[in-house]
């Protein structure tokens, strides 16, 4: 399974709209996908239609990481908490007593920084996905690391802001203590220009220093600001599934972003 952390240590970025519409987009490719929203706030859950406030913090994604501390871990664990959307993503929904996870995780063996690898990707407990997407929090907190650990590839959302330029400053010294520690050597990283309008002048200055500075990690697709992609969150849609003006082109660069993808990591 082939896992992509939507990361930036700062909020704004457009990380939760990424990580539903890419998960939406990876299952229009033809691939199981499987969403984990690790932010207390819940945005990607209530997006995809899920109501926390009726839910059980057990039966969240809190309650895989309760069972993956306490040694019980089972394909269940996920499958069983995972809730299948109109759009055929599954999500692993959060809960707003996962504020608490970051202490949970302090606690935990190794301060847990393996429990979200040990639960995604054991082979003692294969789960039926070929894709997981993960929707981190706006913070470095023990749950980047885990995710970090977790991931095949970081995928972080940049914007044409001093604090953004510098928030992705601060992602790569985590990836890079990550790789230099040994907790996942192989993890890949790529920068995505997202909420972008490439006729200011900000953004063409910001898009020199970008290219200067992670030309190796700069991906080729750009996803500009569209209404429709904002529109969409009202009717807790993803883009798939919204209609209305300019959705096409969104689609379309949506696809073209999973096509790229694929061809950097392949199917496993």
């Amino acid at each position: 399974m082939i896992t992509y952390a939507v990361a930036l240590e700062k909020g704004g970025v457009g990380k939760t709209a990424l990580s539903v519409n890419l998960a939406a987009a990876f299952q229009q490719a033809g691939l199981d996908v499987l969403l984990v929203d690790l932010d207390a706030q819940a945005s990607a859950t209530h997006w995809l239609g899920i109501d926390v406030t009726t839910m059980p913090a057990d039966r969240s994604a809190l309650g895989v990481f309760n069972e993956a501390i306490a040694g019980q871990l089972r394909t269940e664990s996920i499958t069983d908490r995972a809730i299948p959307t109109t759009g055929g993503v599954h999500v692993l929904a959060a809960h707003p007593q996962m504020a608490s996870l970051p202490s949970l995780l302090n606690a935990a063996t190794l301060g847990g920084i393996f429990l979200l690898s040990e639960a995604l990707d054991s082979p003692d407990h294969p789960i039926p996905y070929d894709v997981a997407v993960l929707d981190l929090p706006p913070a470095r907190s023990p749950i980047l690391g885990m995710a970090l650990a977790a991931a095949t590839r970081c995928l972080a959302p940049v914007q044409s802001e001093d604090l953004v330029i510098r928030a992705l400053v601060a992602l790569m010294d985590s990836v890079t203590q990550v790789r230099v520690r040994k907790v996942n050597p192989q993890l890949q990283v790529s920068v995505l220009r997202n909420k972008y309008m490439p006729r200011s002048g900000a953004d063409r200055v910001y898009d020199e220093l970008l290219r200067d500075e992670y030309r190796d990690l700069l991906l080729d697709t750009v996803i500009p600001v569209r209404a429709a992609l904002r529109d969409s969150v009202a009717v807790r849609q993803d883009i798939f599934h919204y209609s209305g003006p300019d959705v096409a082109e969104s689609r379309a660069l949506f696809l073209q972003l999973v096509g790229e993808l694929i061809k950097l990591d392949g199917q496993r």
